[in-house]
Formats: structure tokens, C-alpha cells, sequence
């Protein structure tokens, strides 16, 4: 069984249950994760703490001797660093690792983030500080947003609803709450479109974002999206409860035929990756609870603006539902030609009747889809492996 010290241990106003220690905490007993939580440090151990990822989590000098007391109480143990609410870290992160490695050798610190893949981690976010980079630390890729779904959604008390055929109102649910640039670009094309109206839908407007700028200008023009920038400002509130818990769906969602889901990261949310290869971030995808309520609630779902989020998806074991649609994908080589892509098949099916729709996402295979996914998810196989790693 593996040793792993009975405390959390954080930068402050972190969530202990979206952590890699929590998750290990919460789903031990039920999922046979075989971990042995134990009370003191001075047998060999792991020992997680969770650095932070933002600029503001500074780990002040307490903190720091007291996670140093706690390795240093035998040559054996083991300091795990854990990031993984976000898929990048800032300079705190190092701040605090440098501090550290004063008193404790590379080999004694492994790291793990959502960053995907793992191996680019240090040329990433440690380009600044190349001494970091010769370390050569263990770093593993953990993707725990799922564990943190599902945990989150027991604590909650939800039960997944029953998977049945559904009579559905409208094509789309689409609720977009941060502006960012690529959930902008998807916004524009909704409001142009009209697609709204066939929607459940929601823009906020809100995040540090929200201008639109000569950025968005070349891409809507690249997009032949008309540049009306007042009214795809405006925002469109459905629900407050949105805003309470965007880990919960609204009833409402279930009268949409299909949810969407754009999912965003700072790798290629910005216009210098939205015009550049996609092979570039082929494998570097950091899925959220956008993406997991689907499995839970047994939804059918569209990913836009990121090309290989299905095959990425296909990896990690789950079906996608692009492919049920009689359009022709083809391949890209640029990130902006794959939201070309996504438009395309958007407009395929907001054009099908909602009774021709619906016969493709009630068919014994898409309630396959949806029935798969949600088992997959409550197998929790990244954390069962991130734990395997860990054990070697």
C-alpha cells in the first residue's frame, strides 16, 4: 500500500477535494485505491503539497520550513507537488521550488500537473530559470479535473439521471460565462447566425477579456463574420444559477438536443495559436467540468475551436458524437481551419429538423455513447494511473 502523509497541505483557499491528495483521500475506500494514509512522517512516505498556480499563491517562509520539516524527517520520503487546478504554473511555483531545493536533491520532487505533455512542462514554465530545466525532475500529467468532477458531484448529492430517449425544444445549449478569444470568436458566429435563437443560450461577458480588440477583428474577418462588436458585447443572461454552481446543469439543458462545448487553455487561446499548426498543441488538451458534465448527465456534446480535442478524447477511452453526422471532416493543419471545420458541421445541423435530428441522437448507438461515457468516467482511470506512477 502506499504511504502518504494524512494532511493537506496548500497555498491558502484551495479546495482540498480538487486536489491530487484529495481525490486520493475521497476515493480511496470506494474505488480500492490502496493508499495508507498515515500520521507522521518519520517512515518513509509521500508527502503532497499543492504549490499553486497563479501569481498571487506566494507559499510564505512558514509554510516552506514547515513542508521541509516534514520531507527531512527521513532520507526516504518523498515531496509531491501538485498543480493541477490549472494547466500552467507561475513564478511563486518556482519561487517555492528553488526555496526547497536548498535543503532537498531533484530526486526526492516529483510534479504533477494537467499540462499535457508532461515531458514539455519545464521547457514551458521553467524557460526563465534554466537550472530548473537541468534538474530534471519526474513530472507526471495528471488529468484530475474528471476526479474533481465526480467528487464534486457526490458531495453535492447528485445522482446521474437515467439515460432514456429525449423530445428536445431546441438544436443547441451553449452558456459561455469568461470572454475569452476563441468562446468570442464562437459567440459572434452564434449571434450572426441567428443560432441563438435555437439555442439555450448565455454570454456573460465577463473575465479579463471581454474587449474585443483588432485581434478579433482580423479573426472574425478570416471567419466572414461580420465585425458588429456592440452587440456581440451585450451579454445574454439565462440563470442566475449559472453563476452558483457551473458544475450543475439546468434542467432546461435536457431539452437541447446537443451541448457545446468550448473548451479553453492559454496554449492556444490566443491569436498567435489560433493562426498556427496544429500539431503544435496536438496532445496539449485540458479538459474541464464543460466537457465532464456531458459524461455525467449522459449528454451528447460538440467540441469547437480545438482540432484534436476528439481524438484526444478517443485516447482517454470516451466516445465523441461529431462522427454521427453524414459530414465530411476533414483534416487541418491550421487551428482557425478547424473552427472553419466546426462551423460547418454546426450549420449542418441547425439546418436538420429537430424529429431528424433527434432520430440520430435517440439511436441505440448515440444512448451507447452516452452510457459508455458516464461508466468511463466514474472508473476514474487517471487517477488509478497517476497512483500507479507514483507506486513505481
Amino acid at each position: 500500500m502506499l504511504p502518504i502523509y494524512d494532511k493537506f497541505l496548500s497555498t491558502p483557499d484551495i479546495i482540498d477535494y480538487k486536489s491530487t491528495f484529495g481525490h486520493i483521500k475521497f476515493f480511496n475506500e470506494s474505488h480500492n485505491l490502496n493508499a495508507r494514509f498515515v500520521d507522521h512522517t518519520n517512515d518513509p512516505c509521500l508527502i503532497f503539497f499543492y504549490a499553486g498556480n497563479q501569481r498571487e499563491e506566494h507559499v510564505d517562509d512558514v509554510l516552506v520550513q514547515q513542508v521541509l520539516d516534514l520531507v527531512l524527517a527521513n532520507d526516504k520520503n518523498i515531496l509531491v507537488l501538485d498543480s493541477i487546478i490549472e494547466d500552467f504554473v507561475n513564478p511563486p511555483f518556482c519561487d517555492f521550488l528553488e526555496k526547497i531545493m536548498e535543503k532537498i536533491s531533484a530526486d526526492r520532487i516529483k510534479i504533477i500537473t494537467s499540462f499535457n505533455p508532461a515531458n514539455r512542462f519545464a521547457d514551458t514554465f521553467f524557460k526563465d530559470r534554466k537550472h530548473l530545466i537541468d534538474c530534471n525532475f519526474e513530472i507526471f500529467s495528471y488529468d484530475g479535473f474528471s476526479s474533481s468532477f465526480v467528487a464534486h458531484q457526490i458531495r453535492a448529492e447528485r445522482t446521474p439521471p437515467a439515460i432514456n430517449e429525449r423530445k428536445v425544444e431546441k438544436h443547441f445549449s451553449l452558456m459561455q460565462k469568461n470572454a475569452r478569444f476563441l468562446r468570442k470568436l464562437v459567440h459572434a458566429y452564434f449571434i450572426y447566425k441567428k443560432y441563438n435563437e435555437k439555442s439555450l443560450y448565455a454570454w456573460h461577458s465577463k473575465g479579463i477579456d471581454r474587449d474585443w480588440t483588432d485581434d478579433d477583428k482580423f479573426a472574425l474577418i478570416y471567419l466572414n463574420i461580420p465585425i458588429q462588436f456592440d452587440e456581440y458585447i451585450t451579454p445574454i443572461n439565462y440563470d442566475n444559477e449559472w453563476r452558483e454552481d457551473e458544475w450543475k446543469l439546468h434542467d432546461d439543458v435536457f431539452k437541447t438536443a446537443l451541448n457545446i462545448v468550448v473548451e479553453t487553455t492559454a496554449w492556444r487561446d490566443d491569436p498567435d495559436s489560433f493562426f498556427g499548426d496544429t500539431k503544435q498543441h496536438e496532445h496539449n488538451y485540458f479538459l474541464s467540468e464543460k466537457t465532464y458534465k456531458n459524461f455525467w448527465y449522459g449528454l451528447p456534446y460538440l467540441h469547437l475551436g480545438i482540432p484534436h480535442m476528439d481524438d484526444r478524447l478517443h485516447d482517454l477511452g470516451y466516445k465523441t458524437f461529431a462522427d454521427l453526422f453524414d459530414v465530411q471532416k476533414r483534416r487541418v493543419k491550421v487551428n482557425a481551419e478547424g473552427l472553419k471545420r466546426d462551423f460547418h458541421l454546426i450549420d449542418h445541423i441547425a439546418n436538420m429538423s429537430l424529429d431528424d435530428l433527434m432520430d440520430i441522437l435517440n439511436s441505440p448507438k448515440a444512448l451507447g455513447y452516452y452510457n459508455h461515457n458516464r461508466k468511463m468516467l466514474q472508473r476514474l482511470l487517471p487517477l488509478k494511473n497517476i497512483l500507479n506512477d507514483l507506486d513505481k
